[in-house]
């Protein structure tokens, strides 16, 4: 989706034709159009549901709102119980979402059990909304110029077609190179902002307003605990929810425990053999692929595996990242983006998928550390200014911070990031008061759903992969019911013995095999960049870098894995900033 508002009427609706060619991947089955004297927009649609009786653009009874949206309503059906029948008849489920403003402003989205970009006019006011689902796993980005407002999924598309003398935004890196994400509303590029989740941006007369309608850690535990039944009952329904469609859904089946329990429930709700999609990898501790086949047998899906190889990775990093135009610190995104490659080619338009449950459900290892009482932390005024507390830094770690931009960025790009540190803004929706009631643990899961989940899991290793080949993701667990859970489960009962998930795992004892109940985290990693790539290659790679005005000349020389003790391969982060830039014509 994609479009140009300008209040004064005074709007090139050449710019919104010229983006909306650069998205027929996002949306290839249809393409719908919003024109007013004031606003064009183009909607190019996957359709998934009212493929029949469905259409866009969508207005409320009263014609106050019209709207384009992307994504899914899950509860439509409850929703227009609540608010009343559509009078057309729309059959498209994001057609009630005019509705809902109507009757309840922008706080009406906070009842939507989905995922969704909506760009919504209103008439009265003369006045536009941007707004995305609670968890951000639609994308939408916007950028400003004078009373003119251009939007676009992409943020590709935007910059090349909205003609700016477009420059790197530094925040945007020095987040990348100290949280190993990009947190909306921030890009990569000056000028360009991300709608966070959970908002709308209202633009009319004025300034542009940011509006929230929810957001992620309104925790409420105390009450009665929450039993192993109510969790299988949500995860389930929110499965039935996320596989009723017009068109087939498959699932992505990694081998862990998350995405084995939608399957599980998936084998469960359909009268069919659901289609499952693994990668696997040559090197056996990447691979995962005994895990896979076992649960595979087990409900009896059509199970295929994408081999992911060495060659793949080396061969198709470049395209994927000058794609999504976001960075990189792993090679996964490749297996991600062919992984999507063969759902598409099996003629599946959707896929559910397990993105969510470590964040809701205090998964991840450090979650574990959190748990132990320690009796000191390192305090810093940089975390309270980010997080509302001194002595929680999420994973960031300080003097690695600092060598990072010594090591990578140039004088002239150190200089330039003084006053701009990641740290300066608050990177989550809460006062220091709110922070002050949240347990070590809860603080990290909402830090975990902002900058990791919403930044990175459902953005660029999710929408962009998936969307590339025109496939939608749904996440069973942020289904509304499911987050509701979560928020209301005690932390102890989250965390046992050191093993986080421990509630859904005890929801799923016997359910789930044994051997991928209680195996340990395994993250999403594939093959190393450097050890396979060929020498010509890498060398146009460090003129590229070199090029940036950003990056040291020398940083691509070392591995920081071993010379540094990093977690991640940050030259990677260096060399996908630069094809970015390149792509698409950045300066510092």
């Amino acid at each position: 989706m994609c479009g140009t508002f300008a209040p004064d009427g005074r709007l090139d609706r050449g710019i919104a034709a010229a983006m909306h060619s650069r998205l027929v991947h996002r949306g290839p089955d249809e393409t719908y159009s919003l024109n007013t004297e004031t606003i064009c927009a183009k909607l190019g649609r996957l359709g998934m549901t009212g493929l029949v009786d469905g259409w866009q653009p969508a207005e409320d009874r009263g014609g106050r709102y019209v709207a384009m949206t992307n994504g899914e309503v899950y509860n439509a059906r409850a929703l227009r119980a609540r608010v009343g029948q559509d009078r057309q008849r729309n059959g498209v489920d994001v057609a009630v979402i005019p509705e809902l403003v109507a009757q309840y402003g922008v706080d009406g989205l906070g009842l939507v059990d989905g995922q969704f970009a909506s760009v919504i006019l209103d008439r009265a006011e003369n006045a536009l909304y941007l707004a995305r689902d609670r968890f951000g796993i639609c994308p939408m980005y916007y950028t400003v110029a004078g009373s003119t407002v251009h939007f676009c999924s992409e943020i590709k598309p935007l910059v090349l077609c909205v003609a700016n003398n477009w420059k790197l935004n530094i925040g945007g890196v020095d987040q990348y190179l100290s949280l190993g994400n990009v947190v909306a509303p921030q890009t990569l590029v000056a000028g360009v902002a991300a709608v966070p989740p959970g908002c709308a941006v209202r633009f009319g007369a004025g300034e542009p307003e940011t509006l929230r309608y929810w957001r992620y850690g309104e925790f409420w535990t105390g009450t009665e605990p929450v039993s192993a039944e109510a969790l299988r009952d949500g995860l389930r329904q929110s499965t039935r929810d996320r596989l009723r469609a017009d068109v087939e859904i498959g699932a992505y089946l990694s081998g862990g425990f998350d995405s084995t329990a939608i399957v599980m429930e998936s084998a469960a709700l359909l009268d069919r053999p659901v289609r499952t999609y693994s990668v696997v990898f040559d090197e056996r501790e990447l691979d995962e692929g005994r895990f896979q086949t076992e649960v595979a047998e087990l409900v009896g899906s059509k199970h295929e595996r994408i081999r992911c190889r060495q060659t793949d990775i080396t061969s198709k990093f470049e395209r994927m990242v000058r794609h999504c135009c976001y960075p990189q610190r792993e090679t996964y995104n490749v297996a991600a983006m062919m992984l999507a490659d063969a759902v598409r080619a099996d003629g599946i338009k959707g896929v559910v998928a397990g993105e969510g449950a470590d964040e809701l459900f205090f998964g991840y290892d450090s979650y574990a550390f959190d748990s132990a009482a320690r009796s000191s932390r390192s305090s810093r005024a940089e975390n309270e200014q980010a997080w509302g507390r001194a002595e929680f830094g999420w994973e960031v770690d300080w003097r690695r911070v600092e060598r990072r931009r010594n090591a990578y960025l140039t004088p002239e790009a150190r200089d330039a990031v003084a006053g701009n540190e990641f740290w300066r803004s608050r990177l989550i929706p809460f006062t220091d008061e709110e922070v002050e009631q949240l347990s070590a643990m809860q603080l990290r899961s909402i830090a975990d759903v902002y900058v990791q989940l919403s930044g990175h899991l459902l953005g660029d290793h999710g929408d962009s992969m998936l969307m590339a080949n025109s496939i939608e993701g749904r996440y069973p667990f942020l289904g509304n019911s499911v987050v509701s859970l979560a928020l209301r489960t005690e932390d102890d009962a989250k965390v046992v013995d050191f093993e986080g998930k421990s509630c859904l795992r005890t929801a799923y004892q016997g359910i789930v095999p044994e051997s991928v109940l209680r195996r340990g985290k395994h993250g999403f990693t594939a093959y190393d960049l450097r050890s396979g790539m060929d020498a010509r290659t890498w060398a146009s790679w460090r003129d590229l870098v070199a090029a940036s005005g950003v990056f040291a000349e020398d940083c691509l020389d070392a591995d920081p894995r071993t010379t540094q003790s990093e977690k991640w391969d940050f030259r990677l982060s260096a060399i996908s900033i630069a094809m970015v830039m390149d792509e698409l014509g950045l300066r510092l």
